[in-house]
């Protein structure tokens, strides 16, 4: 336990320091930020610490450390649920009994729901056996944590997409993300980048169209996406008002958009006006073209998203310039992103054992008895109490 318990500071220590430099940037930015010990910040790779070879060497000892005490707990913990009342029975009295208070304690453990076993001349009250695995629980609990904790940093397949809402991205494997909705704020004003995916398996399984936030991502299979930033890139569809083709035209520079090069629709730029009165309003994004008919130019226009401009035999419709930028992780195998909330549980349940469900082991007879168990202390003082009131009242 010393061990562990030092592995667990210097690990602590490590990811303490390491938030107080940013990870994973190029060395143009630590030499730029930190000019005076971006070259010892390389040559220890405090640039990347949790890949460096002392963190994975600090991580490893540690989880050889708490398997050691794992396995050392679980046979002491085998050894005492199957002998604590055996053992308990062959102990010396360590408290006199007066005549009749042994009635007193066998009442004390009823109403404390303990069993009675007599061996011998001698009456054992326990309960709570199963609190005896509550350290081996503990201890294994948190050695999953760990486990599962660097699983999940280390093995998912990092992928960084954008996609605009109505489209839809695949990835390697063949999962698609359609992208219904995006919006940046929520409906009191604040910002809250938030978007409305649908994932589809390769073997065509389709989630429900569930809203990712950030901090709220979304899992479906080995798929776990995140509502990570967002771009800007105005874009126009354009639809036949005969035969109702669609084409789709990324607008990151101006441009003429026409079949014929004499009639269509000029994009001149994409801008942001703000509430004059209101300083403090949303800003407006807005589309600024002109509409040019038989090579005649028509005086500017401002177009906001969502709105369309006819024109000849075709609609001209401007789509919403913001999209969302989204984090994809790809776990090895299904719900393999549960592993780790499973490992809290179980450290959850230790902990109910540890402090809750605590070993009651009280060996008596008609002269004296004895406390034994995990941590007596607290229930000598209890019983002491109990009999010396017994005493006054008599």
């Amino acid at each position: 336990m010393k061990a562990a318990n030092l592995l667990l500071v210097l690990v602590a220590l490590l990811c303490g320091l390491s938030s107080l430099i940013p990870q994973g940037r190029e060395l143009p930015f630590y030499a730029e930020n930190y000019p005076r010990a971006y070259t010892l910040i390389y040559r220890t790779h405090f640039y990347d610490v949790f890949s460096s070879w002392y963190f994975v060497l600090l991580m490893g000892l540690l989880c050889l450390s708490l398997l050691v005490c794992s396995v050392r707990m679980f046979q002491r913990a085998l050894k005492s649920s199957r002998e604590d009342v055996q053992k308990a029975a062959a102990l010396p009295n360590a408290e006199r009994l007066e005549p009749g208070q042994l009635e007193l304690l066998r009442r004390w453990a009823v109403s404390h729901r303990c069993r009675e076993e007599q061996i011998g001349e001698s009456f054992v009250f326990h309960k709570n056996r199963i609190g005896y695995w509550g350290l081996v629980l503990l201890h294994f609990s948190v050695l999953l944590v760990v486990l599962f904790g660097v699983f999940a940093l280390a093995m998912p397949r990092v992928t960084d997409l954008d996609c605009r809402p109505g489209e839809s991205v695949s990835l390697e494997d063949g999962t698609e993300i359609a992208v219904e909705s995006f919006s940046m704020k929520n409906e009191s004003g604040q910002l809250d980048y938030a978007s409305r995916i649908q994932i589809i398996l390769p073997d065509g399984q389709r989630s429900p169209v569930q809203e990712i936030k950030v901090n709220y991502p979304m899992t479906f299979g080995k798929v776990k996406v995140f509502q990570w930033t967002y771009g800007v890139s105005p874009a126009v569809m354009t639809r036949s008002k005969l035969d109702g083709t669609v084409q789709f035209f990324d607008l990151d520079r101006p441009a003429f958009l026409s079949e014929d090069g004499f009639t269509g629709v000029q994009y001149l730029g994409t801008f942001e006006a703000e509430d004059q009165d209101d300083p403090t309003a949303e800003k407006t994004v807005f589309y600024q073209v002109r509409l040019v008919s038989n090579g005649v130019s028509m005086p500017d226009m401002s177009v906001l998203p969502g709105e369309s401009v006819s024109l000849g035999d075709w609609e001209f419709i401007f789509e919403d310039p913001y999209y969302p930028g989204l984090r994809v992780k790809e776990m090895p195998f299904p719900y393999a992103n549960s592993l780790l909330e499973a490992a809290m549980v179980l450290l959850l349940l230790g902990m109910f054992l540890c402090f809750y469900l605590r070993p009651v082991v009280v060996r008596a007879d008609e002269t004296g008895y004895t406390v034994a168990g995990p941590r007596p202390d607290k229930l000598r003082l209890e019983l002491r109490k109990l009999l010396q009131k017994e005493e006054k009242s008599k």
